[in-house]
């Protein structure tokens, strides 16, 4: 193996000089799955995620060692790697998906969710960074539309496409990316939008916010207090951002900004209504947002929404990609059929 080799005992005394860093370990399982329940390991992930490393590998031949590279290199060596189309433009992982037949005239940029459950704690990039929601886009919107999908490539489980303390530019360079892939295509903002569920809302209000492009947000995550509080910091934020996300979309949601339709799909029957209300919907730019209740009987938690709300997500996206505004009685009828 390439780059530095050590026992996790000696971790925290070693120069991190090397792109790679093989950890050995006890145990049967990768240190993020053992973080979760191991003091240790949670120390040395920790430790190696802020000096900007990224676990990429497992393996237990022979004894267990947790590999990890470099958020410097990775997303080249992550594109380099794969088969599935990944590229990357200027530190960022992305799928470019172009219409079958002709020139694409409008864009729908998807951020990625959380990885299932059964996926989110495994060591490989695609399975923890690049969740491919609304796989079947290409059939639900227009034919002339190319699918532009963003990995999140950054932090323990994700970087919610914000900076972290290792990569404090994360945010300008997804929106550079947007940007670039806008220029190539030649797609006017008009018929461009954002689209995204839970993190993948999140990233996708966030760069709407910052580059005033349309966007339909499913259940953003927009504090990290539920995950931290209830579920033991589960998605890693603690010590590895500069702000939490409360801090960083109020400041967002209370600044001046560049205008756009924006709609946040939500449900009073999820545990982060408190937050989306209390951020979002009392913040200045909030008010001049649309917000759908969806009361289904299916919602029991947060990850209910998304797959309770398919048919009006694919509704919106592609009004919007038709450069058709979502009008104030359209709302209300979209409001009272998802009523309880």
């Amino acid at each position: 193996m390439a780059g530095l080799e050590i026992d996790i005992d000696h971790l925290f005394q070693a120069e991190l000089g090397s792109r790679f860093v093989h950890v050995r370990h006890p145990g049967d399982e990768n240190l993020i799955h053992q973080s979760r329940r191991d003091e240790g390991a949670g120390a040395a992930l920790a430790h190696l995620s802020g000096h900007g490393f990224l676990v990429y590998k497992f393996a237990s031949e022979g004894g267990a060692v947790t590999s990890f590279v470099h958020a410097a290199i990775a997303p080249a060596f992550w594109a380099r790697h794969t088969d599935f189309g990944l590229r990357e433009h200027g530190g960022i992982c992305y799928r470019l998906e172009m219409p079958a037949h002709g020139a694409a005239r409008r864009l729908l940029v998807i951020f990625s969710s959380m990885s299932q459950v059964d996926q989110m704690y495994e060591a490989g990039f695609s399975a923890r960074y690049f969740m491919r929601n609304l796989s079947q886009a290409p059939k639900y919107t227009p034919p002339d539309t190319a699918i532009l999908r963003i990995a999140d490539l950054g932090g323990v489980v994700g970087a919610f496409y914000t900076d972290t303390l290792a990569q404090p530019d994360n945010e300008a360079r997804v929106s550079a990316l947007i940007a670039k892939v806008m220029a190539d295509l030649a797609v006017d903002p008009r018929y461009t939008v954002l689209y995204g569920t839970s993190k993948g809302a999140s990233g996708a209000l966030l760069h709407s916010l910052r580059t005033g492009l349309k966007a339909v947000c499913v259940e953003p995550i927009l504090s990290d207090d539920y995950y931290v509080n209830r579920y033991r910091d589960s998605h890693f934020t603690r010590g590895l951002f500069p702000r939490d996300k409360r801090e960083l979309f109020a400041a967002h949601l209370s600044a001046d900004g560049p205008g756009a339709e924006r709609v946040v799909v939500y449900s009073s029957r999820s545990p982060q209504l408190p937050y989306i209300r209390e951020i979002a919907m009392d913040s200045p730019r909030g008010r001049e947002m649309a917000f759908i209740d969806v009361q289904s009987p299916t919602i029991m938690d947060h990850p209910d929404v998304a797959p309770a709300s398919l048919g009006l997500q694919v509704s919106l996206v592609n009004q919007m990609l038709c450069g058709v505004e979502v009008g104030a009685h359209q709302l209300d009828a979209l409001r009272a059929s998802n009523a309880a």
